[in-house]
């Protein structure tokens, strides 16, 4: 199940990609989630642990996905309210056959819940991301209709279970939760914790927005992404809209072996923070040896400096792509790079 992640995230940030001639859809795994987005979306949301899975189906079939009930002991709602026992109807079992039915509730395992009702029966908001598994430790009670913070201060004491998968599930969430008050609880993971730990708080971080962690995902990416937590690290780099963050990504995509982190970089210079001072590294890559990383430094000196020769005409096809780089490369050789490309 690992290697089909990593698989996923890798075919995911393809450009020209036809998915459905690969998969029925591309998720993403849970420790890539994004739990705000759900808890936004879900308008019941609580945590809990399974007491029990009832079988309503047996299907025999290999990959064929069976329907269950699960009685769950609610600790704590976070949106909506409800009972002290909830019980939810789901599938699991057809993951591999039509990237569905990916929860697999078990007896004393524990869950925060992604939720709305349905005839009058609780329902997954998604089969796949509708509920994510978590550490049974409880923060405190913080007595506020603030379900972000309420949330944020469960995953914190998640930190400190004696289980390391418990403990690396509340990385994680933490990360899903992207809330800047995490970061100096995610610093002393990075800083103390296992190696495994403190890269998913590495990952973490930099979705809450912290780029003081770039110097340290250089070294991380310095020897390639083709792994998790690397490869989520790497797609996350796509993200980066704080312009003090240009010197430590252009250093991340001078040193990076991976076209997949060439991509993303290059990607948030020339498409999130088109920022000038990226524009002579984003030249060198119109000649990267991989054509995702050539078309996004194509599409960064677009916006950044507007040129006709960086700018593929509206109606273009993927054959047009690399003429359209020839014609940019001649401009950048005769013109580009004697311009200063100073911010001012």
């Amino acid at each position: 199940m690992h290697r089909v992640w990593v698989a996923i995230i890798l075919v995911s940030c393809s450009l020209f990609l036809f998915v459905t001639q690969l998969w029925p859809r591309l998720m993403w795994p849970p420790s890539m989630a994004d739990v705000r987005e759900l808890a936004g979306k879900a308008p019941l949301v609580f945590r809990g642990h399974v007491l029990a899975v009832i079988p309503l189906t047996f299907n025999a079939q290999t990959g064929a996905g069976n329907r269950y009930i699960a009685k769950i002991q609610v600790d704590r709602w976070y949106r909506g309210g409800g009972p002290t026992e909830e019980t939810l109807r789901f599938a699991y079992g057809s993951f591999a056959i039509n990237g569905h039915d990916c929860i697999d509730f078990r007896p004393e395992s524990y869950w925060v819940v992604f939720a709305h009702e349905e005839g009058g029966q609780l329902e997954l908001i998604d089969d796949c991301e509708g509920a994510l598994t978590i550490s049974p430790l409880l923060g405190r009670d913080i007595g506020t209709a603030d379900w972000l913070a309420q949330m944020e201060a469960d995953f914190l004491a998640g930190l400190n279970d004696l289980d390391s998968a418990a403990r690396l599930t509340s990385i994680q969430r933490l990360g899903g939760l992207k809330l800047p008050s995490s970061r100096d609880a995610l610093h002393g993971v990075i800083e103390n914790a296992n190696d495994a730990e403190s890269k998913w708080a590495v990952y973490a971080a930099l979705r809450t927005g912290d780029v003081s962690v770039l110097p340290r995902v250089k070294r991380l990416l310095a020897t390639g992404d083709g792994a998790l937590p690397e490869s989520a690290i790497a797609l996350q780099l796509q993200s980066v809209t704080d312009p003090g963050a240009v010197p430590d990504l252009i250093a991340i995509l001078e040193s990076a072996p991976s076209e997949l982190t060439r991509s993303r970089v290059l990607i948030a210079l020339g498409e999130k923070l088109k920022d000038p001072r990226a524009v002579p590294s984003l030249a060198a890559h119109l000649s990267d040896p991989d054509r995702y990383a050539r078309y996004a430094a194509l599409d960064g000196l677009k916006n950044i400096t507007h040129e006709d020769a960086c700018t593929l005409a509206r109606e273009w096809k993927e054959e047009d792509v690399e003429p359209q780089i020839s014609r940019c490369k001649l401009w950048w050789e005769k013109v580009g790079k004697f311009r200063d490309w100073s911010p001012n």
